[in-house]
């Protein structure tokens, strides 16, 4: 017989206690860590009333006792660790509410898919990426692109499957696999949708560090375009609520309107990876539609001398000016800085960079190195772990946002797990 008891008898519990009692019924009793709340009562907004008692009170009477743990997110792993290595529960008794466990994951094996014209995958952290590939030059019809969905779908829950029984995964040396809350079942709402489908994936920039040089001055001999494939996958994800416009410059894509037009329809909201150089009064519109939306930019300098080097255009004035015009529109702007040596690692365009950013009112900063392993498009190796005097500069950068009052954060895909530690290390 199930022996259901709640850990946790304060606000939290007050606050969502229908929620709770609906999902498990109502509890045999309420334990507590606080001695001041012990042996008194509980009183449900119903009227039923559970004894407080103590953890060890519950191992003594209740032989097959659920703990299930009715804290506030912020407290929950603090308490889990706790009940886990002080309290000597076993991890198969502690239970969460709303369909969450505690184990090994990723945030991207849990919620994204990233569609392309030679491949499905759920990431980009080589060498741990699992790729579902498409045939050499296959010209993909609407049902080619459900099969491999169908496909790495059920490598999906085969994998976080393995994760819940501690088995070895693709997956395992990956710095963003981590410990955490996750849905017991994968919950894909993001989409990103990559090259090469009708139309292309052009850009109108030429940054030298870019992955995609070769790939974006393709001609694509796809018929499905980047638009079909956003509606292909509306109609087999019922969950997805995001998309992710990216890989090339998206507001030259053929069909943007129509991409906008469905994102608005279904209240999804967007993730634009753009260059700026275009203003588009249909992307304003769509970003603007949604709080959660944003458009990112990697101005990567504070100068038009540096924009120039980097981006291998002159347009440095005409993107700022964009941004403002979107920023007047509603729409939510991120910058990025990636930091490049003998280009912009230097104070002095860091400062004109953050004036930008302070101008501009940027919601959010992404800080990077150029760990990509390209230059010019062809790929070299690189350093691992950032350079002193880089990471100094990083040091600065995130020292003037917090001043600001500017969240930030680091494309962890380009920097290494020492790194990684350094930098959370910033963050306290």
């Amino acid at each position: 017989m199930r022996e259901i008891i709640y850990y946790g008898a304060g606000k939290n519990l007050r606050d969502f206690e229908k929620d709770f009692v609906r999902e498990t019924g109502y509890p045999m009793c309420v334990c507590d860590s606080s001695h001041a709340k012990q042996g008194k009562e509980y009183v449900f907004a119903g009227g039923h009333c559970c004894k407080i008692v103590s953890l060890e009170y519950v191992k003594s009477e209740y032989p097959n006792y659920e703990l299930w743990l009715t804290l506030a997110e912020h407290n929950i792993k603090n308490v889990y660790d706790y009940l886990i290595e002080i309290g000597k529960v076993p991890a198969e008794k502690i239970h969460f509410f709303g369909n969450r466990e505690y184990r090994l994951g990723c945030f991207n094996l849990q919620n994204y898919i990233y569609i392309s014209s030679n491949n499905i995958k759920t990431c980009a952290h080589f060498p741990w990426t699992t790729h579902f590939y498409f045939d050499e030059d296959q010209v993909l019809e609407e049902k080619d692109i459900v099969v491999k969905l169908d496909e790495l779908e059920a490598w999906r829950r085969e994998t976080i499957e393995k994760l819940r029984n501690g088995e070895k995964t693709s997956c395992h040396g990956c710095s963003a696999l981590h410990w955490g809350f996750f849905e017991k079942e994968p919950h894909v709402e993001i989409l990103g949708v990559g090259p090469n489908f009708h139309g292309g994936t052009k850009c109108n920039c030429n940054c030298f560090y870019c992955n995609q040089n070769i790939v974006i001055r393709t001609e694509s001999n796809q018929k499905l375009s980047n638009y079909d494939i956003h509606r292909i996958s509306a109609e087999y994800y019922d969950t997805l609520d995001t998309t992710i416009l990216a890989d090339g410059e998206p507001t030259i894509l053929p069909q943007i309107d129509e991409i906008c037009d469905l994102v608005m329809q279904r209240n999804w909201s967007i993730q634009l990876n753009t260059n700026a150089i275009l203003y588009k009064e249909k992307i304003a519109e769509a970003i603007a539609a949604n709080p959660k939306s944003f458009m990112a930019v990697a101005l990567d300098a504070g100068s038009r001398e540096t924009y120039r080097k980097i981006k291998r255009v002159d347009t440095y004035e005409r993107v700022i000016e964009n941004l403002h015009k979107y920023k007047e529109k509603g729409c939510n702007i991120f910058l990025k800085y990636i930091l490049i040596p003998q280009y912009n690692d230097n104070i002095d365009e860091i400062i004109k960079f953050l004036q930008v950013v302070e101008a501009l009112n940027v919601k959010h900063v992404t800080l990077s190195q150029n760990l990509s392993g390209f230059v010019d498009g062809v790929r070299h190796d690189a350093d691992p772990d950032m350079p002193e005097s880089m990471f100094c500069l990083f040091t600065y950068m995130v020292a003037r946002l917090q001043e600001m009052g500017i969240p930030w954060d680091f494309q962890i895909e380009f920097i290494s797990k020492h790194d990684i530690d350094r930098i959370e290390k910033l963050r306290k």
